[in-house]
């Protein structure tokens, strides 16, 4: 039954292959087949939206620094490596951290995709929940109807809701009362959880209008038992690999 092929997210991009959350690792997962891809949005100093999932980008870039507190002009300076790989992409210079804005005239361009983005607690915690949506809103506006911004906060998502232009999508950290009384008030488009949050009895899943999407999972066979319980959307490192019959 077509409901129960899984439909895979390219989880940062092709991370697997390419340096995450790069523009040339989106194209490859889309160039791969992928429909869904999901990123990351941290805020510059000058609160510009850059895809980047740590705001210390040591692990990154191997630079000591916090993205939230360097200028465009430093940033655009960094960039981060190809992943140590035996497959036969060949390894290729560092690939600078890409603004959303480049993101965003990539889908312009590619109307097929729809894009999960991420909106990380650093930023917010930083420059606050009005200027971090004034910095990233304007930036997707020209194709707004391809992205759901997606966040762990729920005081985020209700402030983006309440516009009733976005579609939004809830990341649960636990598998709570709370968090489940809050997804129903929420109401997101989609809800998020990582494979570990969920109950071993997936039949137990909450139930409302959203639809579901976990992550992250890199084999087909673990992806088909969890689209065979109802859960479809599945975030992967290696889309490529899953994507290929």
């Amino acid at each position: 039954m077509a409901h129960n092929i899984p439909c895979f997210v390219a989880h940062r991009g092709y991370p697997a292959l390419y340096p995450e959350n790069s523009l040339v690792g989106i194209d490859a997962a889309v160039r791969a087949g992928a429909r869904y891809i999901e990123t990351d949005i941290q805020l510059s100093r000058q609160l510009t939206p850059y895809l980047c999932h740590d705001n210390d980008l040591k692990r990154l870039t191997g630079c000591d620094a916090y993205l939230t507190e360097l200028a465009d002009n430093e940033i655009d300076l960094l960039a981060v490596p190809y992943p140590d790989s035996t497959s036969t992409v060949s390894p290729a210079a560092p690939v600078p951290i890409s603004r959303l804005a480049k993101l965003s005239r990539y889908l312009s361009q590619h109307l097929q995709v729809i894009a999960f983005v991420e909106i990380k607690a650093e930023s917010i915690a930083r420059f606050g929940l009005g200027q971090t949506m004034d910095a990233i809103l304007p930036v997707i506006d020209r194709v707004y109807e391809q992205c759901v911004l997606i966040s762990f906060d729920w005081e985020l998502m209700m402030q983006i809701k309440s516009r009733q232009k976005y579609k939004t999508g809830w990341i649960i950290d636990n598998w709570t009362h709370e968090q489940s009384a809050m997804a129903k008030h929420l109401q997101p488009d989609y809800l998020f959880s990582s494979i570990h949050c969920l109950p071993a009895k997936l039949d137990q899943l909450w139930s409302g209008s959203w639809q579901w999407v976990i992550y992250t999972v890199n084999d087909y066979n673990t992806a088909l038992d969890y689209a065979q319980a109802g859960i479809t959307l599945i975030e992967t490192d290696t889309i490529g690999t899953l994507l290929t019959p």
